[in-house]
């Protein structure tokens, strides 16, 4: 399938032309479509649209759900090469409003509603793909790019991961986040495979229930559900085949459960500046795999060094009340504010540049100290920051999910100091029920750092 320069109702028809016509799409709750019926609904949704003033480059904000509805919204949006700005459906009103004018949205687009907006500036006259993140400490960014590239950079996320038309891909995370939308929706029905998008988080009954009943055959999820539902007997019911795996350190045990089940797992990469970015087997190198195609990727060799990456065709922007702040420079390289290494067998990421904590001189990675601790007994989960001691100096602090039985900080800091250097052993252990963390399963260390005692 050529994705220069196709729309979402191309990418439908181009399956309906193919013989796949019949085939289901989409999944929710309330229904399902085969890629016909899709185009049918795009098209006549393209319609409505135009009339109500969406045409090449209009800003729209459209909030996807797990409904069908918002995803037919989303494609008969960017089929009319509009600017498209992806927002959650659990977004709060203040964060929401932000988004919508840092884009300039001029429409939005939410449960079947076109509201008018009053834009910062006018349309540019380009499509464009944006999303909206508020990252891991909790501040809002808008991030916009070109429509073909994102398209072709899922379509290559597609072939690599071997979806197919047989395929029925499950989709955890909340449909307005990038991964979701892209490694999930675009290239589900790039490869003219199937989407199931639930209804809010499923416990463990729940999606075995749900897999014995739609027979799923790839988990599109994170490692936080990977680990519950793995625990929660989930790999044992329905027909899966693999897992893709994003957004935070994959820990081996919340690969164990899928493994023992015959369950192949991939660990992936990516960022919302440029998309999907690597892809490989979980299995225990600490590598995130090597680059997609057309993916290019530089990081330290042999020592840790700043990951950048470029894609070609996309040359993604912030956009701060309307204005554009270019990422990339000028050969297309955006520097991703990871640290990594990357040699034959992939990028192996060592942590946050902007995370790595300064004790007395030392850099100290909390990736390093966490994959520590996550071997210990007794921790099921766990997150490293740096935060000021009494004199002001840094200190290692760790926050781990644990039961409260048993739970002795002193041990656990003697065994850490068994592998990890004395100034990599954390000054600070902190038992927490659960960790904070984003709707796609992050933690959010921006709360660890800056929270009370």
């Amino acid at each position: 399938m050529t994705m220069m320069d196709d729309t979402l109702l191309d990418v439908l028809a181009e399956h309906r032309r193919a013989g796949r016509g019949s085939r289901r799409a989409l999944v929710d709750r309330q229904r399902s479509v085969t890629y016909a019926e899709l185009e049918r609904e795009v098209t006549k949704r393209a319609r409505e649209l135009r009339s109500s003033g969406v045409g090449p480059g209009t800003r729209v904000g459209a909030v996807l759900t797990s409904s069908l509805d918002s995803v037919v919204d989303f494609a008969a949006a960017t089929s009319l090469h509009a600017a498209v700005l992806v927002l959650q459906e659990r977004t709060g009103d203040a964060e929401r409003s932000a988004a919508l004018a840092d884009f300039g949205a001029e429409l939005s687009l939410d449960r079947g509603l076109v509201t008018r907006l009053t834009p910062v500036e006018r349309s540019s006259g380009e499509p464009a793909f944006a999303v909206s993140s508020s990252g891991t400490s909790g501040r809002p960014k808008v991030i916009s790019r070109e429509w073909p590239g994102t398209l072709r950079n899922s379509a290559a996320f597609a072939r690599q991961f071997g979806l197919d038309a047989d395929d029925v891909v499950l989709t955890t995370s909340p449909l307005g986040h990038s991964y979701a939308i892209e490694a999930g929706t675009l290239a589900v029905l790039s490869a003219g495979a199937c989407q199931l998008v639930p209804t809010g988080p499923l416990t463990p009954a729940r999606a075995a229930l749900l897999a014995e009943r739609h027979r799923p055959t790839v988990l599109q999820s994170v490692p936080m559900v990977l680990d519950w539902w793995g625990r929660g007997g989930v790999p044992r019911a329905g027909s899966w085949d693999r897992c893709v795996s994003a957004g935070d350190t994959l820990p081996a045990q919340a690969v164990a459960a899928w493994h023992d089940a015959g369950i192949a797992v991939y660990d992936h990469y990516g960022n919302s500046e440029l998309g999907q970015l690597t892809l490989t087997p979980a299995g225990g190198s600490g590598s995130v795999g090597q680059p997609l195609p057309g993916v290019g990727l530089t990081a330290g060799s042999g020592e840790p060094g700043p990951v950048a990456a470029r894609f070609p065709g996309l040359s993604p922007v912030r956009l701060e009340e309307g204005h554009a702040v270019a990422l990339a420079d000028d050969e297309g390289w955006v520097t991703t504010g990871d640290l990594g290494v990357l040699d034959d067998r992939g990028l192996r990421l060592t942590g946050r540049g902007d995370l790595l904590i300064n004790i007395a001189g030392n850099k100290v990675s909390p990736m390093e100290v966490e994959t520590v601790l996550r071997g210990l007994p007794g921790i099921s989960d766990c997150a490293v920051v740096g935060r000021p001691g009494p004199s002001g100096e840094q200190q290692v602090w760790a926050f781990v999910e644990a039961d409260a039985d048993g739970f002795d900080t002193a041990a656990l800091r003697r065994r850490a100091g068994e592998q990890l250097m004395t100034v990599k052993v954390p000054t600070v252990i902190r038992r927490v029920d659960k960790l904070p963390r984003t709707g796609s399963g992050k933690v959010r260390r921006g709360l660890l750092m800056e929270g009370g005692d």
